[in-house]
């Protein structure tokens, strides 16, 4: 079976565990992107899924009741902990979404947001919720523009070749879930909000920033409370023993974990050595 074609039975199988267990969740990305996005040309490696805060575990627990398998927790994927993903022996994965990069606001007052002007979309012969075609426009520009990409076709389709009445809707849904700011960086408005939180996080973002120094300084700083920049630190460097699983197929051996510890603290040195030098070369050259 075509890899795309698993990925739009995955959309439709969820879709319908939701139906039976009363879970509200939108399918975003990949096949599940409108037309006029090129929605029809995508390629994706798996099926994603926007859910209700509240309604996570509910669907989480009924996908485990059908054979599905949590490769990984939201705690083990980006600084966001936005996604789990799940595995099937006969679909192909899905990225469960209880939150979505670059969305500031309350998860669920957003969800909620995006969920009144969902409309339905037909994928693998399932009705399957969809956003409005402006919250896929503000989903796609936030995906790239979290990966650095600012020159990637879906900024290219979703704003630069939009109307401006397109993009004043785009704009106008941001600022209502908390995305202006991510938004910006991704349209080349980033300057506009100078200061504010999430400032020095989504212009490290947006700059493709290859230094794990600075991307994890923009990450704690953006934390918000002592509490979560401790907690965002503390996890960016401490090896994740549930991914070592994943990928090892069994535990870790404590000799593997000890390894693991002393390169994260020898990138870490290296990371904070070239920080050094950075300011260095900065003030000096200044």
């Amino acid at each position: 079976m075509p890899w795309s074609v698993g990925i739009r039975f995955s959309h439709a199988v969820l879709q319908t565990l939701a139906d039976d267990h009363g879970v509200d969740l939108l399918h975003i990305k990949g096949p599940a992107v409108d037309d006029s996005l090129g929605g029809g040309t995508r390629h994706s490696i798996d099926a994603d899924v926007l859910v209700r805060p509240t309604h996570v575990e509910q669907l989480i627990a009924a996908m485990h009741d059908h054979g599905w398998q949590t490769q990984y927790l939201f705690e083990d994927g980006s600084a966001f902990e936005h996604a789990s993903t799940l595995v099937h022996p006969f679909l192909a994965p899905v990225d469960v979404h209880r939150r979505f990069p670059g969305v500031d606001g309350d998860a669920a007052t957003a969800f909620e947001r995006l969920w009144v002007e969902r409309h339905d979309m037909d994928l693998a012969g399932v009705a399957c919720a969809v956003p409005s075609v402006a919250a896929q426009r503000l989903i796609l520009i936030l995906h790239a523009t979290r990966a650095g990409a600012l020159n990637h076709p879906d900024i290219q389709q979703s704003w630069r070749e939009a109307t401006e009445e397109e993009r004043q809707s785009v704009t106008a849904l941001a600022g209502e879930i908390g995305a202006g700011v991510a938004l910006a960086a991704g349209t080349g408005r980033l300057h506009e909000h100078v200061g504010e939180p999430g400032y020095d996080l989504w212009r490290v973002l947006s700059s493709g920033e290859t230094s794990r120094g600075r991307l994890w300084l923009a990450r704690v700083g953006a934390a918000g409370t002592r509490r979560g920049a401790l907690r965002t630190g503390l996890r960016l460097v401490v090896p994740n023993r549930h991914r070592m699983t994943t990928i090892l197929g069994r535990p870790p051996s404590r000799r593997e974990l000890a390894l693991a510890y002393v390169a994260s603290g020898r990138r870490g040195v290296r990371e904070v050595l070239l920080l050094l030098r950075s300011a260095a070369h900065n003030r000096w050259g200044a």
